[in-house]
C-alpha cells in the first residue's frame, strides 16, 4: 500500500518470526483489507474492515474506539513526558537562551538562526514544561493561558515566557488521515488566538496514527520538533504503531461480542 501521509512501517525479519501468527496475519490482512462479511454482529451494517475498526456506531458508544485512541495517546504521553524530564533536568545554558527568540516562530515564517548556533530543539529554552494528558482525569485547559471547555489530548507548555503546545491525537483510517488533520486543526484555531491576545504563543499540533498501524509523518514531525530523534524517534513511531495495530487486532477479534470489555494489550 502507498499512502502518502504515513510513515513506511518496516518488520524485520527476527519481528516476524517471534509474532503470533494470528497477529501476523491480521496485520498483513489488514494493510490490503478483509473484505466484507455479511454484517456488523453489532449493528447489522455490512461489516467491512474499515466499519470495524472505526465506523460502527455501537463500538462508538460502547467506548471501544476510546479505550484504542487512550492507549495510543498514553504511549505518545509517555514519550512526551520523558522528553519533559529530560529537558527540565539538564542545566541550563546562555546559548540556549540566545536562542530562544528564533525558537517559536509563526506558521509560514523561517526561524532567524546562524550557522554557528545550533538548532538545540524548541523544549530546551525552558526548563519549567509542564504537561497535562486527557487520560485518567479529565483535562483542565491551563487556566493562566485560556479558560476554555475544550480538552486537547495533551497541552505542554511553560510560564515564563509564555510558551505553549496543543497537541490532539485522532487513531483513523489511514486514508482519512490527512481530513483528520484539517479538521482538528480548525477546532482549535480560536482557542490560539485568543491565547495569542493575552500574549501566549501557542503551536496546535494535531497528530494521527493510523488504525492499522501506520504512524501519520504529522507524528513523526512532532516528535522531531520537540528534540525526540534519531533512534529515539524510530523507537517511540515503533512503538505507537505497534500499540495501534495491537488494539486495533483486540477490537476485530472482539466484533462480535455484544458486551465490550477492554483487554489490557501488551
Amino acid at each position: 500500500m502507498n499512502w502518502e501521509s504515513v510513515e513506511k512501517r518496516k518488520l524485520s525479519w527476527s519481528e516476524i518470526c517471534g509474532m503470533e501468527y494470528n497477529r501476523l496475519s491480521f496485520i498483513i490482512r489488514a494493510t490490503y483489507d478483509f473484505g466484507k462479511n455479511p454484517a456488523c454482529p453489532l449493528c447489522t451494517v455490512p461489516a467491512t474492515l474499515k466499519h470495524i475498526l472505526v465506523g460502527c456506531r455501537t463500538s462508538l458508544t460502547q467506548g471501544r474506539y476510546t479505550w484504542r485512541h487512550n492507549r495510543v495517546l498514553r504511549c505518545l504521553a509517555e514519550k512526551v513526558e520523558c522528553k519533559r524530564k529530560s529537558i527540565n533536568a539538564q542545566p541550563f545554558t546562555k546559548q540556549e537562551e540566545r536562542q530562544f527568540s528564533s525558537v517559536f516562530v509563526q506558521e509560514g515564517d523561517k526561524p532567524r538562526t546562524s550557522p554557528s548556533t545550533p538548532d538545540l530543539g524548541p523544549l530546551k529554552v525552558a526548563r519549567d514544561w509542564q504537561m497535562q494528558a486527557d487520560l485518567d482525569e479529565s483535562l483542565i485547559f491551563p487556566t493562566e493561558i485560556v479558560t476554555t471547555t475544550l480538552r486537547p489530548d495533551l497541552v505542554l507548555w511553560f510560564n515564563s515566557q509564555k510558551r505553549a503546545y496543543v497537541i490532539e491525537l485522532t487513531v483513523a483510517w489511514e486514508e482519512a488521515i490527512e481530513e483528520a488533520f484539517e479538521h482538528r486543526k480548525l477546532r482549535y484555531a480560536n482557542l490560539a488566538a485568543e491565547a495569542e491576545d493575552r500574549g501566549w504563543k501557542i503551536k496546535v499540533r494535531p497528530v494521527e496514527v493510523g488504525c492499522r498501524g501506520f504512524v501519520a509523518s504529522t507524528t513523526a514531525k512532532l516528535l522531531k520538533e520537540i528534540g525526540i530523534r534519531g533512534q529515539a524517534q524510530r523507537q517511540a513511531i515503533r512503538d505507537l504503531a505497534n500499540t495501534a495495530e495491537r488494539t486495533s487486532q483486540w477490537l476485530w477479534l472482539k466484533r462480535a461480542d455484544i458486551t465490550w470489555a477492554a483487554k489490557a494489550v501488551s
